[in-house]
């Protein structure tokens, strides 16, 4: 008995250390989630939920190293591999938090080139975090070396029981089995307050949590016959005039908003002064976005579909998640009336994995970033160059065009990011923030030449043309909203750190506060306007949420809609916003009276897509044309000048990134003004029955591809 006694009493003594070094772990995640000390002791010793939260999030953590050292051996090599993976992701977490109020979602490792747009903001890591990551890899080095009987190496047998051990701690965190431990834990989980969920249960339960929600639930009452019965009593549209068929021009200006509204912000002039001349006669107002600081797939999803995502898991991103197949968009339901389709955008084809998705959405063409020539303002294309692909589109197409475009040069970090600054800033305010104010205010007085130069064409134009213009979310003005604080624009205890805390019931806190409205109108509200060249004047005093663009754009065209998009024409006038769920009750909105609509939305996206009917194979475009077109070599002459040796090549649809290709290999190549190509050559007599081919697209990856051009002697 005493020998039993002193064995397990060893095996304890070779075993507390990991269990000490998984503690300080679990906090140190923690708290670089929360991003505050005073946060991680709130969650400690303030909430309820706590205890429950803490050992399942323990469970994880020992379950990940159990199995590690199954799989080396080696504790010490285990637990440092864990840790540098854990304590990465839940600083990304933290930072991501603090910029645009939503954690880490499981999803987001699918958008590893979109959380680069967070490496701007990396200048700003709060000193604190990083002396805590210091202190934390401190201590782990000395408890590793100073801990008496701590066990470095385990032999096969023992990598056996921590491999059984660790299959037992995250089968059943993981599935709920044969134990449903998180019901019996107590455990919460709201769908769409994701921060609730992030400071209740913490950042590794709440991220286990996120991926059993990844799918959206069926609708009660969900039939073939309910979808059907709501196509039969929304297809009716007499507004239709088949007659006239505008383009229809639609613009998301990157990061575009008003900085008028800053009361205590002087500005040497008005950044939007041609946004608001066109205010006095035509249809304007405030776009609701779904999006603050970034993400803005989801307000273009939301525009392009009449889709929201506020029926969705907060934090989600449609366009990598959900739109693997046909979704019917203006660009479908215009395509379908007889308009050229395209998409244009100085980011490249697979940002947001665009480059599927717009082939979903029914687009025929793609002029993405690949296509754009490397003129710049600031860091990134400038929104000049957005404009002339534009008209450029409308000039070289024959029949009417249906134009989505969007703008990157006003994207952030605003720190230091124009040399010479077009707007001034005065007010009482750190340098910082004036800095990011003023490089902030050129792109968006950049964003109004754009606006103009393009009414100023189309008013020209014969062709009758609609354009609409709006931002798709506010700027991220420095962390935590910094710039609007210090500006005055917000107060200082404004943001997701100031509302209802964790312990709010989620009952409670669906109701929200007055100060959160205010919040919301202020810092999710974003300038639409709506000018077009033929229509009798009028104004529409436009405030509506992002996905009620595309029906009233459908009205405004007298152009045919759909089911759908009647649908959400009618229910805009009820109700002209959607915010999030907690704001119902304070914008007297009923959860009932968006039932059919959140029905008609999960049948599209997750359902049998009933209400398309026929048209279910028919939305997503056969192929997706990169650039202008097929790209077509016409004629190749070699051409030799003082030392210089060339071959000018003479075609259709070439632009400025293309590249020549002499018997595959990429020689340097120079777009001409006439559309023409130059390419250089080390030895003419190469060329003499060289094959030539242009492409475009980034290593590896061909977006467009011309014929092959056979030299002849």
């Amino acid at each position: 008995m005493k020998q039993k006694r002193e064995r397990v009493l060893h095996y304890i003594k070779s075993r507390y250390a990991l269990w000490i070094l998984t503690l300080i772990l679990v906090f140190m995640i923690e708290l670089l989630n929360r991003g505050k000390v005073q946060d991680l002791t709130k969650w400690i010793f303030k909430e309820e939920s706590f205890l429950p939260a803490f050992v399942l999030t323990y469970a994880i953590v020992y379950g990940l190293l159990s199995l590690f050292i199954a799989l080396i051996g080696r504790a010490q090599i285990a637990y440092w591999t864990i840790s540098t993976f854990l304590v990465l992701i839940a600083f990304i977490s933290g930072m991501k938090w603090k910029l645009i109020e939503v954690p880490l979602m499981p999803w987001d490792i699918t958008m590893t080139d979109e959380a680069m747009d967070l490496s701007g903001y990396l200048q700003e890591v709060p000193i604190k975090m990083v002396i805590a990551i210091l202190a934390f890899v401190v201590v782990g080095i000395l408890l590793f070396k100073k801990l008496p009987h701590i066990q470095k190496k385990f032999n096969w047998t023992e990598r056996g029981l921590f491999l059984l051990l660790s299959v037992v701690l995250l089968g059943v965190v993981f599935t709920d089995k044969p134990i449903a431990i998180k019901k019996k834990f107590g455990i919460e989980y709201s769908r769409t307050i994701q921060d609730l969920n992030y400071k209740k249960n913490g950042f590794l339960l709440s991220t286990i949590l996120n991926v059993d929600q990844a799918f959206v639930d069926k609708p009660k009452g969900y039939s073939e016959e309910k979808i059907k019965s709501l196509v039969d009593s929304n297809s009716k549209n007499d507004k239709v005039n088949p007659k006239v068929n505008p383009n229809v021009i639609v613009i998301l200006s990157e990061s575009l908003w008003d900085m008028t509204k800053m009361k205590d912000v002087k500005l040497s002039k008005d950044p939007l002064s041609f946004y608001h001349s066109l205010q006095k006669k035509y249809s304007s107002g405030e776009m609701l976005s779904p999006a603050y600081g970034g993400w803005t797939a989801n307000v273009e999803f939301e525009v392009l579909t009449g889709n929201t995502v506020r029926f969705l898991p907060q934090g989600a991103i449609p366009y990598n998640q959900y739109v693997n197949h046909g979704v019917d968009s203006l660009a479908s339901i215009l395509g379908r009336q007889g308009y050229n389709t395209t998409a244009i955008s100085p980011t490249h084809s697979r940002f947001y994995q665009a480059n599927k998705v717009y082939q979903n959405f029914g687009f025929s063409r793609f002029i993405s970033g690949e296509f754009f020539e490397e003129k710049k303002k600031g860091p990134y294309i400038a929104d000049d160059e957005v404009a002339k692909k534009i008209i450029e589109t409308t000039e070289k197409s024959s029949g009417s065009d249906f134009i989505f475009a969007n703008t990157m040069e006003n994207h952030g970090s605003y720190i230091n990011k124009y040399k010479e600054k077009t707007v001034k800033v005065e007010g009482q305010m750190s340098a910082e923030t004036k800095d990011m104010l003023e490089n902030y205010a050129t792109g968006v007085a950049d964003a109004d030449e754009m606006l103009k130069k393009l009414v100023q064409h189309y008013e020209k134009s014969k062709e009758p043309t609609i354009v609409v213009f709006f931002g798709d979310h506010l700027p991220p003005l420095g962390r935590n909203y910094s710039a609007y604080k210090d500006a005055k624009y917000i107060g200082k205890d404004s943001g997701p750190d100031f509302l209802p805390s964790a312990s709010t019931d989620y009952g409670d806190r669906s109701k929200g506060t007055v100060k959160e409205l205010d919040f919301l109108n202020k810092m999710y509200r974003t300038p639409l306007m709506v000018w077009n060249n033929y229509l009798p004047e009028h104004q529409d005093k436009l405030d509506m949420s992002s996905n009620f663009i595309a029906p009233y754009v459908l009205n405004l065209a007298q152009k045919e809609g759909t089911y759908y998009t009647n649908y959400l024409y009618n229910l805009s006038k009820k109700y002209p916003m959607i915010p999030p769920q907690e704001y119902y009750s304070q914008m007297k909105i009923k959860s009932e009276d968006l039932a059919d609509y959140q029905m008609m939305q999960y049948d599209i996206m997750f359902g049998e897509q009933y209400g398309y009917g026929k048209l279910k194979d028919q939305i997503a475009s056969k192929k997706l044309v990169f650039g202008y077109g097929d790209m077509t070599i016409e004629n190749v002459t070699l051409q030799l000048s003082g030392q210089e040796k060339t071959i000018h090549i003479t075609g259709k649809n070439f632009s400025g990134p293309s590249t020549i290709y002499l018997d595959g290999k990429a020689i340097e190549t120079k777009y001409q003004p006439d559309g023409s190509l130059i390419g250089i050559i080390s030895d003419e007599g190469k060329v003499a029955s060289a094959k030539i081919q242009v492409k475009n697209g980034p290593k590896g990856i061909d977006l467009a591809v011309s014929n092959v051009y056979q030299m002849k002697k």
